[in-house]
């Protein structure tokens, strides 16, 4: 999805606060599973929230962008980061905690691969683990978006206008970049399923799961707290 862009991706998402939302997740683990000890990190992105949490837990990963996995790689050398499909992955272990954050879960467009990706979260939980998951939120069509990034040696101005197909969320971003090589441009299209709620929490119990909902989540999108 970020094939274009994700050498730059931590510069473009430099306003998200990654270390405060680590705090929350200590604290939920804290609760929901005390004495937790290893993090699998579904759609680890560049892994920046294994980059927090590592102090504490032994995070390993998996992504569906190779370049994301070589920087989360680099950033988190004592973990295990791999590049992996969330719909069918294997790995010769199992986690105290499962999480999948920045509504990384709306990539995945129909119940059939939600409830696929669930369970093979729940078939890597430890006894007595603790799946997070943070949902897509609610979309409002018609949005006009930006974020710019303003850097000595970086420039770049990312915008989109909110569209809307039926129940998928379409995020066509155009972006200019400008680096000491030049000035470019790059497209990318990003669709994400709308799912409401309880529809998320029939998928989990199709899954296996036991679920509850916190509507403000680690950062307003809201956050599903699962238990086998």
């Amino acid at each position: 999805m970020f094939s274009a862009t994700a050498e730059f991706y931590d510069a473009i998402y430099g306003f998200k606060d990654y270390a405060g939302e680590a705090v929350k997740i200590r604290q939920l683990i804290a609760r929901e599973r005390p004495g937790a000890g290893t993090i699998l990190d579904i759609a680890c992105g560049t892994g920046e929230h294994a980059r927090f949490l590592s102090p504490d837990f032994e995070v390993d990963g998996i992504d569906l962008e190779p370049k994301f996995v070589e920087i989360a790689r680099a950033k988190n050398p004592a973990g295990n980061f791999s590049v992996a499909d969330m719909r069918a992955f294997h790995l010769e272990k199992r986690y105290d905690v499962v999480q999948c954050l920045f509504s990384s879960i709306g990539y995945l467009l129909t119940p059939e691969d939600i409830i696929a990706s669930l369970k093979c979260f729940r078939t890597h939980l430890a006894p007595g683990g603790v799946i997070l998951v943070e949902p897509w939120p609610a979309y409002k069509v018609g949005q006009l978006h930006m974020v710019t990034v303003d850097k000595p040696e970086l420039k770049v101005c990312r915008i989109n206008v909110s569209k809307r197909e039926g129940d998928i969320s379409v995020l066509h971003f155009h972006y200019l970049i400008a680096t000491n090589e030049g000035v470019r441009k790059a497209e990318e299209v990003h669709r994400l399923a709308l799912v409401p709620p309880e529809q998320m929490a029939a998928h989990f119990e199709a899954a296996g799961l036991c679920c509850a909902f916190d509507p403000v989540g680690l950062c307003n999108r809201g956050l599903f707290i699962a238990h086998q």
